[in-house]
């Protein structure tokens, strides 16, 4: 099974549950940017608790699941993550945080149509901001590449919301330096 085939078979699970969601992370990036290879999905869900015991059902077949993991990520908005059994691909849910840019964030998220399904998106926008924020806190040069990567690629960007959030988030001067770098490459 392709990763995009599995992407697909989470997605419409967690669809079937009603449960709000966005992807971020590489699959995003390199939606909007240019290929890589990634290993992982991340996916932003915002799950309630009543829901916890159907989404162990729809996905204990397939995959590694924890009941005790999702629970303390819904409780303490942090992740838990499922495993395929054939494959070994590692899927995070990361839980919906109470604080203002995941808020905004999940607010601006976009469907787009990948491999033939209408699959959630983070903006394009907020995936560059959230790349440059991981950086800032990991120091791994892969987010920096993808969010060049979307920065040269994307035509339709908003500049504006992306440099209020830079300011917000303490990134803008990581942020202007991606600009530069864009700017010497056209």
């Amino acid at each position: 099974m392709i990763q995009e085939d599995l992407l697909v078979k989470v997605i419409d699970r967690i669809k079937k549950l009603n449960i709000p969601y966005m992807i971020t992370g590489a699959i995003a990036a390199i939606f909007y940017g240019k290929p890589r290879l990634t290993h992982d999905f991340d996916i932003i869900t915002d799950i309630k608790p009543e829901i916890i015991p159907k989404l162990i059902d729809v996905f204990k077949d397939e995959f590694y699941i924890s009941l005790e993991a999702i629970q303390k990520a819904v409780d303490r908005h942090s992740m838990f993550n499922l495993i395929h059994h054939d494959s070994g691909i590692k899927v995070d849910f990361w839980m919906l945080s109470d604080n203002e840019f995941d808020k905004k964030r999940f607010e601006r998220r976009k469907k787009h149509t990948y491999i033939k399904k209408d699959i959630v998106f983070s903006s394009p926008e907020d995936i560059i901001l959230i790349k440059i924020l991981w950086f800032k806190e990991s120091k791994i040069q892969k987010h920096l590449d993808d969010t060049l990567g979307i920065l040269e690629v994307q035509q339709d960007i908003d500049f504006n919301y992306l440099e209020e959030w830079a300011k917000k988030l303490s990134i803008q001067n990581l942020y202007k330096e991606l600009l530069r770098k864009v700017s010497k490459k056209e």
